[in-house]
């Protein structure tokens, strides 16, 4: 009877959508614009909203405005920042960051990422002239998210980057991490897909636990947005403590098939769990059992969550990748949906 008794080899986190968290319908009744497979914003020196699509850079001047065309790529944008006095650094799914000049024309300095972490997820520009890129080390967001959960391969770096070719290696050995931000210190803080915690790069943890799969985290007033890929998986966090059973998965089943979240809000019978989403008189509930969830989780300066906004199992507008502050206002991308939503005020 020992296996009755069994250790459990995995932790849920300690956090629950529940309180501060607990559940709303923010993101969907938020303003929107559609956007071609957008993925990353930021703010310019001009205050414009810069965001990605595809293998294109907009900008926007008011939310309601027609975007312009900033610049086009050979392949799709995977990260986007600005800095002070106008330029442009946007990192693309081959590794490749390009630097573009205060006037949006391209600069000579490009360059290449750690050719064997993956695209750069998320970039900032560091002290001086210095790029600081972060690589999950998977081959994409979508890659991450049905992979992460089950490998505990430390693949993920930051690095600062120098004009003269020069790098320095910030931080390795990461577990998935996808978004990168400085703390009200200046120090550079880091979150982690499925490890739910925000550490800083000496590996330090600053706030661990958190009810989901984490993407981006940007500075907001009196604290920080944390958008989320999607909420942490019951039935995820449970097979945790199946390892015959995961591993059986792993070497039978293509990972994009595995028992992972996802970004589609899509509901299938096909797929583990989601046909008692749909079994009562063929509608959607909101408390459904979902892969896929929108979510942002508002944080105070010290990583405590104060705060949410939410798109429930039976909403769209889910895997949210990227969220900052704009003109007062709390301003997301969807993945799933392809859209960019306002949400109104940050507080």
């Amino acid at each position: 009877m020992s296996w009755f008794f069994k250790r459990a080899t995995a932790k849920p986190p300690v956090m629950t959508l529940e309180g501060v968290l607990g559940p709303n319908s923010r993101l969907d009744e938020a303003r929107s614009i559609s956007v071609d497979r957008p993925d990353a914003i930021a703010i310019d020196a001009a205050g414009r909203l810069v965001f990605s699509s595809g293998a294109s850079v907009f900008a926007l001047d008011h939310f309601n405005d027609a975007p312009r065309l900033v610049h086009a790529f050979d392949d799709t944008v995977t990260a986007l920042a600005a800095s002070p006095d106008g330029r442009l650094a946007i990192g693309l799914a081959t590794g490749r960051m390009h630097v573009l000049d205060p006037a949006g024309k391209a600069s000579s300095w490009d360059f290449h990422a750690n050719a064997d972490a993956g695209p750069v997820i998320d970039c900032l520009f560091g002290d001086g002239d210095e790029i600081v890129t972060l690589q999950s080390g998977y081959p994409s967001a979508d890659a991450a998210l049905s992979m992460a959960p089950w490998e505990p391969a430390r693949r993920g770096v930051l690095a600062a980057h120098l004009p003269d070719g020069g790098v320095r290696r910030l931080a390795g050995e990461l577990h998935c991490p996808m978004g990168v931000t400085r703390d009200r210190a200046g120090d550079l803080v880091i979150t982690e897909l499925d490890a739910a915690r925000v550490i800083d790069a000496k590996g330090r943890v600053r706030r661990a636990g958190f009810p989901a799969y984490m993407g981006r985290i940007r500075k907001v007033d009196g604290g920080f947005a944390l958008a989320c890929l999607s909420r942490r998986d019951p039935l995820i966090e449970f097979l945790r403590t199946e390892r015959r059973f995961v591993d059986e998965m792993k070497s039978t089943i293509d990972p994009r098939h595995w028992i992972s979240p996802r970004a589609n809000p899509e509901f299938s019978a096909d797929f583990p769990i989601e046909l008692g989403a749909t079994r009562l008189f063929g509608e959607i509930k909101p408390w459904a059992p979902s892969f896929s969830y929108g979510l942002i989780i508002l944080l105070d300066e010290d990583f405590m969550p104060i705060g949410s906004a939410q798109s429930r199992a039976n909403g769209r507008r889910h895997a949210i990748s990227n969220a900052l502050a704009w003109k007062g206002d709390l301003v997301a991308v969807s993945r799933a949906s392809g859209e960019i939503l306002n949400l109104g005020s940050v507080t």
